[in-house]
């Protein structure tokens, strides 16, 4: 059996009369009632039943016609969602990402990406979380990989967890810490708030900064040459002379999240599936690495 064949069926089925069906597959009755002949003996059976005024389906003639119906339904689906992939081929994705995750672990992401999906365009525009989510609020991007789920209420998926750790170029009296000089990086609302939790249940003086800085390379870089310390994610391995010291609320590390915010509907096309499984699988891959 094959398309044709059911296209026969489901025609003949239709109309219940073998001239219209023929006109409607433009072919002649004689080359219509020869290919149903074929069929039944393909399949041993009789489609119609003998003697009968007009044209009558028998019990597995009727059978079959129906599953002909549901074949070309099922095989008309099939056409439209292979369709529907190679389109998926061409295409774009507008994507905000916070940046440290786009200096440091977006781009062979995105290379990886590329390489299976190469008519895929991906627009991409970096900064502070708390900006980039105001943009997927105001529908300006289709994903956002920010440092805080910000109690997002559609689809979200974590893709990766630092620990947030005091790093120093040697170490030091601890007692002394707010004497000395920080180098501050921006962390982000809800992460600035643990850590002011932390300073204050230690601490009764406020931090002495004295650079404030966008860039964790920035940052890495003073404390490398004395210039203070740092709350910084370990995104980057760091030094293994570098003095350390986790940082901890209610005897937790403060973590340093990154999540994929989107609305529920990017679910359903393919393009943007395949970038949430690659972005999915990475960080189950980080995961197991560190374990």
């Amino acid at each position: 059996m094959n398309e044709k064949d059911w296209l026969i069926l489901r025609a003949v089925y239709q109309h219940k009369n073998i001239t219209r069906a023929a006109e409607q597959l433009y072919t002649s009755q004689p080359a219509l009632s020869y290919r149903l002949r074929q069929i039944e003996r393909k399949l041993a059976i009789r489609l119609f039943e003998e003697g009968q005024k007009g044209l009558v389906f028998s019990a597995q003639g009727d059978y079959l016609a129906q599953h002909a119906v549901s074949v070309l339904n099922d095989l008309q689906q099939l056409k439209l969602n292979l369709h529907s992939l190679d389109q998926a081929q061409q295409g774009e994705i507008s994507l905000g990402v916070s940046s440290n995750f786009a200096a440091y672990r977006l781009p062979p992401l995105l290379n990886q990406f590329r390489q299976t999906h190469p008519g895929i365009r991906v627009n991409l525009m970096s900064g502070f979380s708390e900006d980039i989510i105001q943009k997927l609020l105001r529908g300006e991007i289709d994903m956002a990989l920010v440092k805080d789920d910000f109690n997002w209420k559609e689809s979200k998926h974590l893709i990766e967890e630092d620990d947030y750790v005091l790093v120093n170029s040697q170490d030091f009296d601890f007692a002394l810490l707010p004497h000395m000089p920080q180098i501050r990086i921006h962390h982000g609302a809800h992460v600035t708030q643990l850590i002011e939790r932390w300073w204050n249940a230690n601490f009764s003086h406020a931090p002495n900064v004295t650079m404030e800085v966008d860039k964790l390379e920035v940052c890495m870089a003073m404390v490398e040459n004395g210039l203070g310390y740092a709350i910084v994610a370990t995104y980057l391995p760091l030094p293994a002379h570098f003095y350390r010291r986790p940082v901890t609320v209610d005897g937790s590390t403060v973590k340093n999240r990154t999540w994929l915010l989107h609305r529920h509907k990017l679910n359903a096309i393919p393009h943007m599936q395949a970038f949430i499984h690659l972005l999915q699988t990475a960080q189950q891959e980080l995961a197991s690495a560190n374990r």
